[in-house]
């Protein structure tokens, strides 16, 4: 007997309702496994790089914009993405709070030793920029929040 071929609502249906009951599931196989040694490798760079050689030259990246358009991803953002964004916001409080905690007292520090403010448009306030540019470039790297899981929500 013949399979009945079902219809594209009938197939989205499914797919929603399954993917809903395979919540555990998934997070039982992400649990499971580990990533980083593979993600580390020669082998994977290697990978990673010839992939993204190949894109390049069939200039994938420039198709897909081709094809997209802004009223496709604002109206995303209008229907999906704005309720989200204050889930995600809550969700990396602790990730932004660690990153605060290292950013504002080395701002602070950067501050205090810069050079007294001059007078409108001197030379005196240009290289307060360019001391607080260049103490900010010397903790490049260091306000990143590795290690701190974000919270669900």
């Amino acid at each position: 007997m013949a399979k009945t071929i079902r219809s594209p609502e009938v197939a989205t249906s499914n797919w929603v309702q399954r993917s809903q009951a395979a919540a555990s599931f998934y997070k039982s196989q992400v649990d499971a496994s580990a990533w980083k040694v593979y993600a580390a490798s020669n082998n994977a760079e290697a990978n990673f790089a010839t992939a993204m050689q190949a894109a390049i030259a069939a200039k994938t990246r420039q198709n897909a914009i081709a094809q997209s358009s802004d009223e496709v991803w604002k109206a995303g953002v209008d229907n999906l993405g704005s309720q989200r964004y204050p889930q995600g916001v809550a969700a990396s409080q602790p990730k932004m709070a660690s990153v605060m905690g290292k950013l504002i007292p080395d701002l602070q520090n950067i501050v205090r030793g810069l050079p007294a403010r001059g007078v409108r448009g001197s030379a005196a306030n240009e290289n307060r920029v360019l001391g607080l540019i260049r103490g900010l470039h010397q903790n490049r790297g260091k306000y990143k929040s590795r290690g701190v899981a974000k919270t669900t929500g």
